[in-house]
């Protein structure tokens, strides 16, 4: 039985590895962004992670072990990740808008990587190598809670683009300034008065959702979509719809007549498992990231996580859109609940695809 001691070398080596992939992908993810403070952010945070990995040196010195890296398959997957979201989206603030979901991704990865190591050099006496560790978990929180706000400013420039409600955005915003999170692991959470309405919001889904007939989802399942609102711009045009769906011969037509085929990442998946699934578009991900799979492949895989696809047929200036993302089918469900609530309210605005 291994001894903590060897188990947080072995986590440290997990987690420099991390850390040298990290250092290689942000220069890419910088020279991409649009946002100047999104492009500085991952400028600077690119110095910030070569002094991590000074401070991960430092730890096996004091530990007497070599700093030998050991393959993180879990930062491996999030790369890749980023880089499909660079290939598939236009720049601009759509494209800064998935760079920070993937940047935060990561940063919440190595919060928990970095947490999980800390506690380990704590108990096996290690207070020293504590410490430093101590201080990276510091930078990683003040990271994603940055990115939490360069977010924000993206979310608003875009909903003023398209002549959408601003309140979803300031109402983020909030929750942000008072030391809250948008999903992100580096704060402290929204305090009392947020977690009473989150509470609130909660069982009253859970009320509604129990008292309806739960129909179990079928192997090709059921379209749900979510409509777009009118929002208009003034200029008689309407934004672009989203919708949602687990049918499987919906979403294989639409991704044939993008020339779209289905596939895994590869490094994803073991023996029998075919790992994470992807819609891979015609010079998008190159040989490197994707593997086709057979679309019977991809559908057991989707009805397995039990997923569905939200996607766009066209961009908010009508031209056809790649955009789709694989969520859970609860999401899918609290989506079109949400939908349905805004139409009666009257509301403008339509449902958005996370990274959107």
């Amino acid at each position: 039985m291994p001894s903590i001691q060897e188990m947080l070398t072995d986590s440290l080596r997990d987690i420099l590895d991390a850390e040298r992939q990290a250092l290689k992908s942000l220069p890419r993810l910088s020279k991409v962004a649009t946002s100047q403070e999104l492009k500085q952010a991952f400028t600077e945070h690119l110095e910030v992670t070569r002094g991590q990995v000074t401070r991960l040196e430092q730890i096996f010195e004091m530990m007497g072990e070599r700093a030998k890296p050991k393959p993180c398959r879990a930062m491996q997957g999030l790369v890749e990740e980023a880089m499909q979201h660079v290939a598939e989206h236009e720049r601009g603030n759509e494209l800064d808008a998935v760079l920070i979901a993937s940047g935060q991704k990561i940063e919440h990865y190595e919060i928990a990587a970095y947490g999980t190591a800390r506690a380990m050099a704590k108990s096996a006496g290690l207070k020293d190598a504590a410490n430093l560790l101590q201080e990276t978990l510091k930078e990683e929180g003040e990271t994603d809670k940055l990115l939490t706000k360069i977010a924000i400013n993206v979310y608003r420039e875009m909903v003023r683009e398209e002549g959408e409600s601003e309140e979803g955005v300031e109402e983020e915003e909030q929750m942000a300034n008072s030391d809250g999170r948008r999903g992100g692991a580096g704060s402290r959470g929204r305090g009392t008065a947020s977690k009473k309405k989150v509470a609130a919001q909660r069982n009253s889904g859970e009320s509604e959702r129990s008292s309806a007939p739960r129909k179990a989802a079928s192997k090709n399942g059921g379209t749900k979509r979510s409509q777009g609102g009118s929002g208009g711009r003034g200029n008689g045009s309407s934004s672009a719809s989203s919708n949602v769906t687990t049918d499987h011969e919906e979403i294989r037509r639409w991704a044939e007549e993008r020339g779209a085929h289905p596939a895994c990442v590869r490094g994803t998946g073991t023996k029998g498992d075919t790992g994470m699934i992807r819609l891979d578009f015609p010079g998008y991900s190159g040989a490197d990231s994707l593997e086709e799979i057979s679309w019977d492949e991809f559908f057991n895989k989707f009805d397995d996580q039990g997923l569905a696809l939200l996607y766009q047929d066209t961009t908010a200036r009508g031209q056809k859109s790649n955009f789709n993302k694989l969520i859970a089918r609860e999401t899918a469900e609290m989506r079109e609940q949400g939908g349905r609530g805004s139409a009666r309210r009257g509301g403008g605005g339509r449902g958005r695809g996370a990274g959107r």
